[in-house]
């Protein structure tokens, strides 16, 4: 009788044994499975997170370039600094700066005068009133950022703007030197202004009808009516992403063609 109760315990426990190895095998292959499971999760984790870290450094970029573009194009001064490093007045002076020596260049010496119904201008005050208004010309341009691409810490921005119609810009000019001046080959306020150089004290009179005209009167500055492409770079620099002064004029120079408005008829 005890023989048997051991061989029947015997037979239980040898049963018991392999029960509990299947269950060991079991929850093994369960956990293995769990551990797969989160390391293709986890790939996948991975391969978001870095989708998403691409997708964002598109819009930080496209944020950026839209904060440079209201400046330029509507003198916007807010967040300026974060694109140039510089804040908003700060930058417009050293613009300013840019054009007016670039344009005081063809003007040495300091005996160049413009006499104007009995007033006196200084080639050095008319070029600084012209680089004032000169940039808030391109305050006349519509635009919109359409594409940013990423390649390392470099956006390549991609924006459409209607530019100004410098053909347009130059006849009115010119029809305010007629109104003036009259002719302005034997103009007695170019004889008057003692300067030798005929073809510069010109030169001198459109700038300064161009800040009469854009500046004390604030006429509307004509745009091609057409957008236009233009490209540009801005570089990564901690959080943000900026532009050199140099890219900033380039663009400027980007915001001007050689075409009639086709708004305003000045042809």
């Amino acid at each position: 009788m005890f023989m048997h109760f051991l061989g029947g315990y015997r037979r239980m426990k040898k049963k018991g044994l392999f029960t509990f190895i299947c269950m060991l095998l079991l929850s093994a292959l369960v956990l293995s499975g769990c551990g797969f499971e989160n390391l293709v999760a986890g790939n996948k984790g991975e391969e978001g997170k870095e989708d998403k870290e691409e997708v964002n450094l598109e819009e930080l970029a496209k944020r950026y370039a839209n904060t440079l573009l209201a400046y330029l194009y509507e003198g916007k001064k807010g967040n300026i600094k974060d694109v140039t490093g510089m804040d908003g007045d700060d930058l417009t002076a050293s613009l300013e700066r840019s054009v007016y020596e670039k344009k005081i260049r063809d003007y040495p010496g300091d005996d160049w005068v413009l006499l104007v119904d009995g007033s006196r201008y200084t080639a050095e005050q008319i070029m600084q009133d012209y680089s004032r208004v000169y940039l808030k010309t391109f305050h006349s341009i519509t635009y919109s950022v359409e594409d940013v691409k990423i390649s390392n810490d470099t956006a390549e921005v991609t924006a459409k703007i209607d530019p100004i119609a410098m053909l347009s810009l130059a006849n009115r000019i010119t029809q305010a030197r007629a109104e003036v001046f009259g002719d302005l080959e034997t103009s007695a306020e170019i004889l008057k202004s003692q300067n030798k150089d005929v073809k510069a004290i010109n030169n001198l009179i459109n700038f300064k009808l161009y800040s009469m005209i854009y500046g004390d009167q604030n006429k509307p500055v004509p745009t091609g009516g057409e957008e236009k492409e233009i490209t540009f770079t801005m570089k990564k620099s901690g959080d943000h992403f900026q532009v050199s002064k140099d890219t900033i004029e380039d663009i400027m120079q980007d915001s001007m063609e050689d075409v009639y408005s086709k708004s305003s008829g000045d042809k």
